[in-house]
């Protein structure tokens, strides 16, 4: 089954002085009356059910979130006790999806995206649900760059991997680059910006983990044995405390030869 998991627990650093860390970029109405949060859980109401929507925060935000959208059950709602970085939430997430549904499709998204083009987004998402259900690979969302921009990660097309939708194999990944290379980059047309949007199975991702952040696998599995039992939250609490934390970017995309970007 498919699933959206939009990340909501970052401190709105970007968008500084009118984010704060006691109300976030996510919380934030500057488009529409709506925030950030709202416009994305809606934004994806015509792909998921709203059973199916799950929000991952940290407990400092959870009581905003339950305010923010009443409409999703409480326990759709993670938290984090502290911010551990990307990595280790979807981490998180991913077991939690994975003892409800041995079959979960996630798709990731942050909270705090502006997006234009309502049907073209889901058309895009709904064409990486399709790829990851019939490859297996760990899909990322990239957008056409539309000027040389320092402020975002791109990410390399290589070959093709269909002729009938325009999903392609991962390159590679380059963090921000300078003024210069964001400009060879729009003249070279085989780079995306890096949207940190993802679609994979759950089960997948966590493979994918166990290779490249082994520490960090095993601290989730012991949370898994614990999820639904009266020591959850203290197990998960011990274990936080042993992760690294680390970007997904980093810590698995940018290591993973499956990689493939829509």
């Amino acid at each position: 089954m498919l699933y959206a998991l939009i990340l909501a627990g970052g401190k709105g650093t970007r968008l500084y002085p009118l984010s704060r860390e006691e109300n976030p970029k996510q919380f934030l109405k500057v488009i529409n009356n709506k925030s950030f949060l709202r416009n994305t859980v809606d934004r994806i109401k015509p792909l998921v059910d709203k059973e199916n929507i799950y929000i991952v925060t940290n407990e400092n935000y959870i009581e905003k979130v339950y305010e923010e959208l009443p409409e999703i059950k409480k326990e759709n709602v993670y938290a984090e006790p502290v911010n551990k970085e990307t990595a280790t939430c979807i981490g998180l997430s991913a077991i939690k999806l994975l003892k409800k549904d041995n079959d979960a499709v996630m798709m990731v998204l942050p909270s705090d995206h502006h997006v234009e083009g309502k049907k073209e987004f889901i058309d895009t998402l709904k064409q990486g649900v399709d790829v990851v259900q019939r490859r297996r690979g760990l899909v990322t969302i990239g957008i056409p760059p539309t000027r040389p921009e320092t402020g975002y990660g791109y990410i390399q097309m290589g070959e093709k991997i269909t002729s009938v939708n325009s999903t392609y194999k991962v390159e590679r990944f380059v963090e921000k680059p300078n003024i210069e290379v964001a400009k060879d980059f729009l003249l070279a047309e085989n780079y995306l910006w890096n949207s940190g949007m993802f679609i994979w199975r759950a089960d997948s991702f966590l493979r994918e983990m166990e290779k490249y952040l082994p520490k960090m696998y095993k601290s989730l599995m012991t949370i898994y044995q614990y999820l639904g039992t009266e020591k959850e939250e203290e197990i998960i609490r011990e274990q936080y405390d042993l992760i690294d934390g680390i970007s997904v970017d980093f810590g698995i995309m940018t290591k993973n030869p499956k990689g493939l970007c829509s």
